[in-house]
Parts: C-alpha cells; sequence; structure tokens
C-alpha cells in the first residue's frame, strides 16, 4: 500500500526530530555535558560543539532568514551554471549526505513539491545557508579564541571542522538554487495547462 503525501512528510519530520534529538543527545554526552574550556579529544570535541552551536543558531534564527529579501543570498553570474561547485565536489559531498543520517535533518528538502511551492523551498536554501554562515562566523571566533588561549589544537581542529560542517554545505545550497533556476527557465519556456504538477525541487533535482 502507497503511502500518500502527508504520510511521506509526517514519516520525514519524525525521522527528522529523531536524527537530532540523537545527535544533540550524543553531542551533549561526548563533551560530558560542559562546552567550555575545551576539554577531551580534539576532534571529538570540535564537531559536538560545532553540532550544539548550529542546532541553536538554527533554532533562533531559521524562522528569521526564511523572511529574509531573497536578492541577500543572490547568485552571481559565475555561479548560476554551477561548474565553480562541481570544480568543488559538492556533486560528491551531495552523494554522501544523501547516504548517511544527515540527510534526513531537513524534511522539507524531501518533500514532493508543486512548482507554485518553488519560492518556499528557495527560501528554505536561503535560510539553511544562513544558517551555516551564522554558525561560521562564531565558530570562527570561537577558534581564533582557542589559539589565542592556549587551546591551538582545539582552534585548528575547529577551523578544519568548519569545512564539512559550514563551507560545503553552503556551496551545496548554492548548487541547488542554480539548479532550481535553471529547471524553472527551462520550464517558463514551455506551455502549461496546470500550475499543479509534482516535480521534486531538492538536492535530488535532476539537472
Amino acid at each position: 500500500m502507497s503511502r500518500t503525501p502527508q504520510a511521506e512528510q509526517a514519516i520525514h519530520a519524525m525521522r527528522s526530530v529523531l536524527m537530532i534529538v540523537v545527535f544533540t543527545a550524543g553531542s551533549i554526552y561526548l563533551i560530558a555535558g560542559r562546552a567550555f574550556p575545551p576539554h577531551g579529544n580534539p576532534l571529538v570535541y570540535g564537531i559536538a560543539i560545532s553540532w550544539l552551536i548550529s542546532m541553536t543558531i538554527a533554532t533562533v534564527s531559521s524562522a528569521i532568514l526564511f523572511r529574509v529579501n531573497p536578492k541577500l543570498f543572490s547568485l552571481a553570474r559565475w555561479e548560476k551554471q554551477g561548474e565553480v561547485y562541481d570544480r568543488a565536489d559538492v556533486r560528491a559531498f551531495r552523494w554522501v549526505l544523501f547516504r548517511s543520517p544527515l540527510g534526513w535533518i531537513n524534511p522539507n528538502f524531501h518533500w514532493r513539491i508543486s512548482r507554485g511551492d518553488c519560492d518556499r523551498l528557495l527560501r528554505e536554501m536561503n535560510s539553511s545557508e544562513g544558517v551555516h554562515w551564522l554558525t561560521c562566523a562564531v565558530l570562527v571566533m570561537l577558534a581564533i579564541s582557542y589559539l589565542l588561549h592556549d587551546h591551538a589544537v582545539y582552534g585548528y581542529v575547529m577551523l578544519l571542522v568548519r569545512i564539512p560542517f559550514d563551507l560545503y554545505p553552503i556551496m551545496l545550497q548554492r548548487w541547488n538554487r542554480g539548479r532550481v533556476s535553471r529547471v524553472l527557465e527551462r520550464l517558463a519556456k514551455k506551455p502549461t495547462t496546470t500550475d499543479t504538477s509534482d516535480t521534486v525541487f531538492s538536492g535530488k533535482t535532476a539537472d
């Protein structure tokens, strides 16, 4: 028996909440409930504190960033075709992401939606990118403070963790928005009879 779209959405939402709870509880456990000062294994600490700070920023700012003018996240001309991100192996990062539990965290990128829902999806991508920019800024400042206060190893590891935690997710969102824009441009050139045809505009959109 096939599931209805509403049932699929509910399953994705529950799976997202479960993964967030598991990762958050695991992060708190790994840092022994104490965020500062840095302690334990630098890599484990760096990943755990990055997760906790990113979740805090997402909780506080996601709704605000969703309503921000999309022009703030507009793509430069050299980004629109995505070649620069292809050279950075964003496709490989996307492949790994969607085959790991991390790909379940934001259910809004997995829903099957109509063409008329593209504005919401693009805003979701903007919000996600904004969260990663803010997280990166906060944690880079934290890493610099570690470098200046005799916790150099933790500071360097924190900076390295920014690559998979923030840099690649930011590039992936911008790459995806370019793909969605190209799909919309192609659809705009075709005669249509309805605005409710289902099209998957997510990280798995066909280019």
